[in-house]
């Protein structure tokens, strides 16, 4: 058995607030603004990040922790947005399905065996430990992507 990390824990559990805090810099007229033509709002970053914490991390951990070695299904991300993303969503319901989701993952990997495997159908075996690794990397990069997207704006004039 392995033991959860503490100091990845604390780390999954501070990102919404990061999050709150970035979202909180976000004039209005920012929200749905675009760097450039191939590259995301500060809203359909974050959109993102729920969809895939409530579609993709969500279950595959609460997967990992209640089935032997499961199947992940592969997530089509691209696919999903075009279906699913909206630009009338407010952004602060969007944080806050994030919150839920995340505080839900943070509860399950805090009790888990962090070596409990699934399979991954292009990378093959993971463990929970990876994958919670994973969760945070991923929520980095698009913070980051929303920042950039801020200061960018903010840089123009």
């Amino acid at each position: 058995m392995t033991l959860p990390d503490s100091y990845l824990l604390r780390a999954l559990r501070m990102q919404p607030h990061q999050l709150l805090h970035e979202v909180g810099l976000l004039a209005p007229d920012v929200v749905l603004w675009k760097p450039a033509l191939t590259e995301w709002s500060a809203q359909e970053c974050l959109t993102h990040l729920r969809d895939t914490e409530r579609n993709v991390f969500r279950v595959r951990i609460e997967r990992m922790v209640n089935e032997d070695n499961p199947a992940l299904v592969l997530f089509d991300e691209e696919a999903h947005h075009a279906e699913h993303w909206t630009p009338d969503e407010p952004i602060q319901n969007i944080l806050a399905d994030f919150v839920a989701d995340r505080g839900a993952e943070v509860a399950l990997l805090e009790k888990a065996d962090w070596s409990r495997p699934g399979i991954h159908p292009v990378r093959g075996p993971i463990s929970l430990g990876w994958l919670a690794n994973y969760t945070l990397g991923h929520t980095w990069e698009h913070l980051s992507q929303m920042m950039r997207a801020r200061l960018a704006y903010d840089t123009r004039k």
